[in-house]
Parts: C-alpha cells; sequence; structure tokens
C-alpha cells in the first residue's frame, strides 16, 4: 500500500472530531470555543496497529494535530478493540465516566453496538462538527452494525 498525504480538507473530517470528544469541550458553545478550550490537552486515540500505511497516516495526522491545533494526540495501538471496550466498561463500572483512560477509539461495529447499548458513548456531536459537511450522507454513516449512530460516532477517513 502507497503512503500519500491526504488533501487537508479530507483529512479534517477526521482531525477536527477529535477536539470534540475532550472533557473540557463537551459543553461549548461554538466551535471556536471548543478549539481555544482543546489548545495544550492530550487525547488519547486507541487505534488498530496492524497496518503499518495507517500508522504512518496516523503519526502524520497527531503532527498535524499539534501544529494546527496545538492538541497532544497520542496513538495508542491496539491489536483488538474488544480488550479496550472492556477496559471502558471496566472503568465505567467503577465510577469512571468521564475522563477516563481512552478519549478516541477506532471502533468496528460490534464494538460499537456494545458501547452504545452499555450508555458509554456521548451521542449527538458528530453532525455538529464543522467539516460534517464533507461526510458522504449517502452512505451508512448513520448506523453501525445496524445501530443508530445517534451522533456518537464520525467518520475519520473515506476510501476514494
Amino acid at each position: 500500500m502507497r503512503y500519500h498525504r491526504e488533501p487537508r480538507r479530507r483529512v479534517q473530517i477526521g482531525l477536527l472530531s477529535l477536539a470534540m470528544l475532550m472533557p473540557l469541550a463537551a459543553h461549548a458553545d461554538s466551535w471556536q470555543q471548543t478549539q481555544r478550550e482543546a489548545r495544550g490537552q492530550t487525547v488519547w486515540f486507541n487505534a488498530w496497529g496492524g497496518d503499518q500505511a495507517v500508522n504512518h497516516y496516523l503519526d502524520w495526522v497527531s503532527g498535524e494535530v499539534k501544529r494546527d491545533y496545538a492538541v497532544d494526540l497520542r496513538i495508542v495501538h491496539i491489536a483488538d478493540a474488544a480488550d479496550t471496550v472492556k477496559r471502558i466498561q471496566t472503568e465505567a463500572r467503577a465510577g469512571r465516566k468521564t475522563h477516563g483512560s481512552v478519549d478516541l477509539l477506532w471502533v468496528n461495529g460490534e464494538n460499537f453496538r456494545t458501547l452504545k447499548e452499555a450508555n458509554l458513548l456521548r451521542t449527538g456531536w458528530a453532525e455538529q462538527l464543522p467539516n460534517w459537511r464533507y461526510v458522504d450522507t449517502r452512505k451508512p454513516v448513520r448506523e453501525d452494525f445496524s445501530v443508530p449512530t445517534d451522533g456518537a460516532e464520525s467518520p475519520w477517513a473515506a476510501h476514494s
């Protein structure tokens, strides 16, 4: 697989969603306020680490987010998202439903359903992202694993 730099507009679909998930930005009145509150924050992004091209892409995204938004995007390479879902569930059972060890998760449909059914996802934010207008809503982006996303999930990249 050839690694190449994506056009800035398409990449920002994923970049801008990162700041939206941070605890301080949860109740922001405007996108500009969200950006101000995100500055200096660290976001822990748990993502499958099994593809070298994807790893290079995420490293590049991390640098762009740092440069453009002063957000420290830390990539946690995981082998199986189900293990991360279990960690989130364990933290929630221990009373830690906010400020947990996972800010952002690259999740498949089955794990999305598990988290949503456990009420462990923030809903309503995805379609409020400024770059949602670039999402092809003719594709099934409003459901995952036959479960309505209710704005709890946003695409972070797309195949041409």
